[in-house]
Order: C-alpha cells, then sequence, then structure tokens
C-alpha cells in the first residue's frame, strides 16, 4: 500500500514538475493553452504554402508592399490603413536570408513604396551584426533594381519574454534597431519608429498589446496604424 502510495505521489510531483518547467520556460498559462490550441498547425508547413500562394499571384506594378515576418503576414493592412492598393508580401517565420531569395519576385512588382519589417527571427540563431549584412543587401538590391520604389526601413517590435521566453533579448533589438537606423541614414531612407509607440516603461512589448509575447493584437495593430498612417498619403 505504501509502495502504491510513493509510486502515486512521484508521479503527481513529476508532472507538476514538467508544468512548472514548462511555465518557465515558455512563459505564461495563457500562452500554453495557445499553444496546445494551435499544436497541429506545422510552421514550416504555413511557411512553404504561403510563399508558393504568394508566387503564384498576377503581377500588378505599382502597388505599396507590406513586406515581413508573421507580424505582416497577420495584418489586414489595406482595410486598417484604408488603402486598396496595399498588398500584403508576409510569411511566417521568415528571417533576412528569407527575403533576399523572394526579393525578385517583390522588385517584379515594381512597387511605388516598400514598408520593410524584419530581422526579429533572425535573432534566434545570429547578432545583430551579422543580420545587418543581410538586411543592407536586401536594401541595396531594392535600391538598384527598383530605383523608382520608396523604401521604408521600420524598427524591430519589442518582445515580452515574461509571456513568452524564446532566446531573444530587447537589448539586442535594440542593437539591431540603431543598426537599421545607421543604415537608413547611410542610404537617405526613412527609418519608421514603431518601437518605441509599443514598449512599456521597461522597454517590452506593452502585455495588453499581445498574446505570446512576440504577435500583436487588434490593439496593437491600432497603435501600428497611427504610426504608419502619415506615410500612405
Amino acid at each position: 500500500m505504501k509502495k502504491l502510495l510513493y509510486s502515486s505521489l512521484f508521479v503527481n510531483l513529476f508532472f507538476m514538475g514538467c508544468i512548472l518547467f514548462a511555465f518557465i520556460k515558455i512563459g505564461s498559462p495563457t500562452y500554453l493553452f495557445y499553444l496546445l490550441k494551435n499544436r497541429g498547425q506545422g510552421i514550416v508547413s504555413l511557411k512553404k504554402s504561403k510563399t508558393s500562394h504568394l508566387k503564384t499571384l498576377p503581377v500588378k506594378q505599382g502597388q505599396i508592399v507590406m513586406l515581413g515576418n508573421s507580424i505582416t503576414a497577420e495584418c489586414e493592412w489595406s482595410e486598417l490603413l484604408e488603402n486598396p492598393h496595399i498588398i500584403n508580401r508576409g510569411v511566417i517565420a521568415d528571417g533576412t536570408t528569407d527575403i533576399l531569395k523572394r526579393l525578385d519576385d517583390i522588385i517584379l512588382l515594381k512597387p511605388q513604396k516598400i514598408f520593410l519589417l524584419i530581422g526579429v527571427n533572425d535573432l534566434l540563431y545570429h547578432p545583430p551584426h551579422i543580420i545587418m549584412q543581410n538586411y543592407e543587401s536586401i536594401v541595396a538590391r531594392t535600391r538598384n533594381e527598383s530605383p523608382q520604389t520608396v523604401l521604408y526601413l521600420e524598427s524591430v517590435l519589442p518582445i515580452h519574454n515574461d509571456l513568452r521566453r524564446n532566446g531573444m533579448k530587447n537589448e539586442d533589438i535594440n542593437a539591431l534597431n540603431k543598426g537599421i537606423q545607421a543604415l537608413a541614414q547611410k542610404y537617405q531612407l526613412t527609418y519608421i519608429d514603431v518601437h518605441s509607440k509599443l514598449k512599456n516603461t521597461e522597454g517590452s512589448l506593452k502585455a495588453e498589446l499581445t498574446l505570446d509575447g512576440i504577435h500583436l493584437n487588434g490593439e496593437g495593430y491600432l497603435l501600428f496604424k497611427e504610426v504608419l498612417m502619415p506615410y500612405m498619403k
């Protein structure tokens, strides 16, 4: 009887320990529930499907292109910014290398404007100074191959590590943004500081603007809209 009791106690403690570890590693119970709810979605599959889909769309030149990763992909930009000429070219999990691979498809559009938001996913694998090499390649190619396009460089958004611990740091995001800002000055481009609008006093993404500590909710995109609207005229 005692053996059964001890075994049961051990199993319960083990599972409690696993749950505690998950909360420490991943973040809040809210985000853990979010992951479980969406466990069937394969990020790689979604990324490949979206990239394939974008390549089959008709080429309409002179549009306004929103270019980036999932933060761009998840927003209905044309409706949010009240502009039917906006097209979304965001792909989930994209980094600077991915943007370089599909940049030909973007340049083919000969866009009127490109709003570029990229770099946070790269921080999982590379320090800011390495990321900036790819970033500058994106800028240089766009300027050379589509000189009539007005290119805007958007700051990388802050994250909230209390909601999701993902291996990235706001300190690295700040360093990356300094690099992007310097690159904008070098190429005489406009740097758009969205970061400051969305951060709290500690420098993290405001908790009320996100579910998982990285991606924006509706309120977050409304603040994003306030920053972008002057550049849509």
